[in-house]
C-alpha cells in the first residue's frame, strides 16, 4: 500500500475520532448537567425517557467524590480515549514514513480496548441501569469505525496473518518514541474534558426546551397523572415556600451531584413564580456508602454524607436554606465537602459552632439520612435528582422547566 493511501486511511480515523470526542463531551456536560436543550433533543427520540440523563444520574456514571477532583465522569474517559486516537492519527498523518512508524498498530490497539470497555458499558446500562443512551451508543459506533478502519489499514500493508506480529513490533516503540507527547496530550484532553464539561452559563438552565413541543409536553403531563399516588413523608423536613401551600415538591439529592446543582437552581425560580402555591421538601439521598448502604462505592472522605450532615445540623439550628444555598455554591466552585468546609459556611451563617459541631458527629445525623435512604429504598429511587410532586414521580434527573412549569401550571388550575 502507497503511503498516500494509508493518509487517506488516517483522515478517516481523524474525522471518526473527532465525532468520538465531540459525543463524548456532550455526555461530560450531560453528567455535570451542563448539557442544555440540543443534547436533550439528541437523547430523546420521539418524546421518549432521555436515557442519556438516565445513565448519567446513575451510579455507574462516574467515579464520585475523589479527593481533589471531585466527581469525573466515565465519559471523560471516552475523552481522552478519542482525543488521544485523533493525536496519534494526526502524528501518523504528518509522518513520513507512515508505514513504519507504529502509530496505526497503537490505534487499532486501542481501538480493541475500546471496544471492549464498550461492550462493558452497554451491558450495565441495557441490564442494569435499564436505559438506552443515544449518545453512548453512537460513541460506540465510533469506535467500531475507527477498529474497522485501523484493520484495513493493517491489511493493506501485509497479510491479516502478520497483524499481531505488526503489533509487537511497532506498539512498544511508537510508544517509547512519543511517550512525552501522549502525556502532553492526556493531560490536555483532560484539563479541556473537566472545565469544560463542568462550565455553565445562568441562562442555560433557565431556558432549557423553550422550542418544546406542546405535544410532548402535554403527554408528560398525562404520564404524571396515570403515575401511582405515593406516600412520602414530610412532617420535620426542612422545607421552602409556604407551609400551607397546596403543591407540594419533595427533592431527593446529593450535595456532590451537579444535576442536584442545577436543579436546586430551577426549584429556587420556581418557588418565585410560584409563590404561595409551592413549597419543596429538601431529602438527603448521598451517593457515598459511608452513609447510604444502597450505594456500594466510599469515598475516602465521605464529602457528600458530610455535607448531608452540614444541611441536617443547619436545619436544627433553622438556617438550613443559607447552608443548603451554600453547600451548592461550593460545589460549584469545585470546593470539596469536608469537615472544614462545612464548619465555614457555619461561621458564615452565623451559627452556634459548638452545637454545629457536636451535630455532626451526633446519631440523629445517622439517623436522618438513614431514614431518607430507607424511604428512597420503598420508592424505588437510584440515581439524584429525584423529585415527587404531590406524591407522584416525576423523570429522575434534572427537571426540564418548560414541562416542571406546565406541569405546575395544570396542577394550579384543578386547586
Amino acid at each position: 500500500m502507497t503511503s498516500q493511501n494509508t493518509k487517506n486511511y488516517n483522515l478517516y480515523i481523524l474525522i471518526s475520532s473527532f465525532i468520538g470526542i465531540i459525543l463524548s463531551f456532550f455526555l461530560i456536560r450531560e453528567f455535570y448537567g451542563t448539557a442544555g436543550d440540543f443534547v436533550s433533543s439528541l437523547c430523546s427520540i420521539s418524546g421518549s425517557e432521555n436515557g442519556c440523563e438516565k445513565v448519567a444520574n446513575s451510579s455507574y456514571s462516574g467515579f464520585r467524590n475523589l479527593p481533589f477532583f471531585g466527581d469525573i465522569p466515565v465519559a471523560l474517559f471516552g475523552f481522552v480515549y478519542y482525543g488521544l486516537i485523533f493525536g496519534i492519527a494526526y502524528l501518523d498523518y504528518k509522518s513520513e514514513n507512515v508505514l513504519q512508524s507504529g502509530y496505526i498498530e497503537l490505534i487499532y490497539l486501542f481501538a480493541v480496548i475500546g471496544l471492549l470497555m464498550d461492550v462493558i458499558l452497554f451491558s450495565i446500562s441495557l441490564f442494569i441501569i435499564k436505559a438506552v443512551c443515544i449518545l453512548c451508543i453512537s460513541t460506540y459506533i465510533v469506535t467500531i469505525a475507527i477498529l474497522l478502519i485501523a484493520h484495513i489499514s493493517l491489511k493493506k500493508q501485509g497479510e491479516p496473518q502478520t497483524i499481531m506480529d505488526s503489533l509487537r513490533k511497532n506498539v512498544f516503540s511508537s510508544l517509547k518514541t512519543n511517550l512525552l507527547n501522549y502525556i502532553i496530550i492526556i493531560l490536555f484532553l483532560l484539563t479541556c474534558g473537566i472545565g469544560g464539561g463542568r462550565y455553565s452559563s445562568n441562562s442555560q438552565t433557565t431556558s432549557m426546551g423553550e422550542e418544546s413541543d406542546k405535544n410532548i409536553i402535554q403527554k408528560k403531563i398525562d404520564a404524571y397523572e396515570k403515575g401511582a399516588v405515593l406516600k412520602l413523608e414530610t412532617k420535620g423536613i426542612p422545607f421552602s415556600g409556604d407551609e400551607k401551600a397546596p403543591i407540594t415538591i419533595v427533592k431527593f439529592a446529593d450535595f456532590n451531584c451537579g444535576h442536584c446543582m442545577h436543579t436546586s437552581v430551577i426549584l429556587r425560580q420556581i418557588l418565585q413564580e410560584y409563590s404561595g402555591l409551592v413549597k419543596v421538601y429538601y431529602k438527603n439521598f448521598p451517593l457515598d456508602g459511608n452513609c447510604n448502604r444502597l450505594v456500594s462505592r466510599k469515598s475516602p472522605d465521605g464529602s457528600s454524607c458530610v455535607a448531608a450532615g452540614a444541611s441536617i445540623c443547619a436545619s436544627a439550628q433553622n438556617k438550613f436554606k443559607n447552608v443548603y444555598e451554600e453547600l451548592y455554591n461550593d460545589n460549584e466552585r469545585g470546593i470539596r465537602h469536608s469537615t472544614i468546609s462545612v464548619v465555614e459556611i457555619a461561621k458564615k451563617n452565623n451559627l452556634n459552632l459548638q452545637t454545629f459541631n457536636t451535630c455532626m458527629s451526633s446519631k440523629e445525623v445517622s439517623d436522618s439520612i438513614s431514614k431518607d435512604v430507607e424511604e428512597a429504598e420503598k420508592l424505588d429511587i437510584k440515581s439524584t435528582p429525584s423529585l415527587f410532586i404531590n406524591n407522584k414521580a416525576i423523570d429522575p434527573g434534572t427537571p426540564d422547566p418548560i414541562f416542571l412549569r406546565a406541569l405546575l401550571t395544570h396542577l394550579t388550575k384543578k386547586i
